[in-house]
């Protein structure tokens, strides 16, 4: 009892249900999820909408936690509970097929400039054109091969074949380009190639997966077909360690930078895991992040980084120097909230997809807006929860 603080939080949902959370120091539990302790300063979030509006009424605590209770949702090893997500099943729909010649991205992607986004809360991955014209949908509910529990990162080989991070049933999930499955692998553990909470996925030129995992705290690699090659990182805050590893993305050289959303930095690291740089404090100045989430990089090794709490967009070189910003908070054009994730085409152009506006927003280079897709809603290319982007 030396190290429990004991908190407890009445929290009234939408349907009336009434939750109790019990805090300690690490980890806090649930009826239906569990987390470590939180500080409610930074708005950023991994929950559903709707148990985000029940947090915000707690004003008491802060007015903004609504948008705070995020990635690091992270389940105890001693007792790991199923979290319930419920949605409307969906099939796969009919597919248009483009038969444009592929461009290359940094990291050896080639395809049609088509974008992937992991509908987080409806539990499903949709594909649209480089307009955002809608293409086809998969996902449904449950443990079966080709289904989600809670879909989270995505990414896309040279093939144009899907990659899936399951953050709920602790796996990685391969499709081809039409949604159709092909393998997985993975389960829950804290033993080579096993998962607590895997959150995003990155492919190299080679075709090695690599998979961040915010409970143990580490990043993983795998072969083209899911077999272990290594790991690195640990808890804490020194070079090479890790207290929300989340968003992942290779450079030219296979070098992996590592966002960590609660250290606020980005490490970068040898295909090996050997640790090279890192660069972040927290604040809201330039080169500063708060909650950084989703990172891509562009044909000329420049990184840009979703920087979630400070609702914009920052761009650094391969050596973590600041090159330039935009956004702010708001529904505009232009403006975000919520930013999780951003994927660079081969053309420079950025997608950023929001959380709180339900939506894809398509940028130049320069952060200049050039077009935006989504509402919320559960129909063809609407959004519950854009967590995750990609483009082939």
């Amino acid at each position: 009892m030396n190290n429990l603080i004991s908190l407890y939080f009445l929290i009234f949902s939408i349907g009336g249900s009434l939750i109790m959370i019990n805090f300690n120091e690490i980890f806090a539990q649930s009826t239906d999820f569990q987390m470590p302790s939180l500080s409610f300063d930074n708005p950023y979030s991994d929950m559903p909408s709707n148990m985000q509006g029940s947090l915000s009424e707690l004003d008491e605590i802060n007015d903004d936690v609504n948008s705070q209770v995020n990635e690091i949702i992270k389940p105890t090893f001693q007792n790991p509970l199923e979290k319930h997500v419920t949605n409307n099943d969906y099939d796969i729909s009919p597919v248009v097929n483009s038969s444009s010649l592929g461009t290359a991205g940094g990291d050896g992607r080639v395809g049609d400039g088509e974008v992937y986004v992991v509908d987080y809360e409806n539990i499903r991955v949709q594909k649209f054109d480089n307009q955002g014209d809608f293409i086809l949908k998969w996902g449904t509910k449950g443990k079966a091969e080709g289904q989600f529990g809670v879909p989270h990162g995505i990414d896309v080989n040279k093939k144009g074949d899907v990659y899936v991070v399951d953050m709920d049933n602790n796996n990685v999930q391969k499709f081809d380009s039409e949604g159709n499955f092909l393998l997985k692998w993975g389960s829950m553990g804290t033993g080579d190639g096993q998962f607590m909470h895997p959150h995003t996925i990155v492919l190299d030129s080679k075709g090695n997966s690599f998979v961040s995992d915010m409970a143990n705290f580490n990043v993983q690699k795998f072969d083209s077909e899911g077999n272990f090659l290594l790991k690195w990182g640990s808890m804490g805050t020194g070079d090479g360690q890790f207290n929300a590893p989340e968003g992942l993305a290779i450079d030219s050289l296979d070098n992996m930078y590592v966002s960590d959303t609660d250290n606020n930095n980005v490490q970068k690291f040898d295909s090996e895991g050997n640790f090279l740089l890192k660069w972040g404090t927290t604040g809201t100045n330039e080169g500063q992040l708060k909650k950084p989430a989703g990172l891509d990089i562009d044909n000329n090794d420049n990184i840009y980084v979703a920087d979630s709490g400070n609702s914009r967009i920052q761009k650094f070189d391969s050596n973590g120097e600041f090159l330039s910003k935009w956004g702010s908070k708001g529904p505009g054009n232009g403006q975000l909230a919520s930013p999780h994730d951003l994927a660079v085409d081969s053309e420079g152009n950025v997608y950023v997809v929001e959380q709180q506006n339900f939506r894809v927003q398509k940028f130049d280079s320069n952060g200049e807006f050039l077009s935006k897709w989504g509402s919320k809603g559960s129909n063809n290319d609407q959004f519950l929860d854009p967590h995750s982007i990609v483009v082939s």
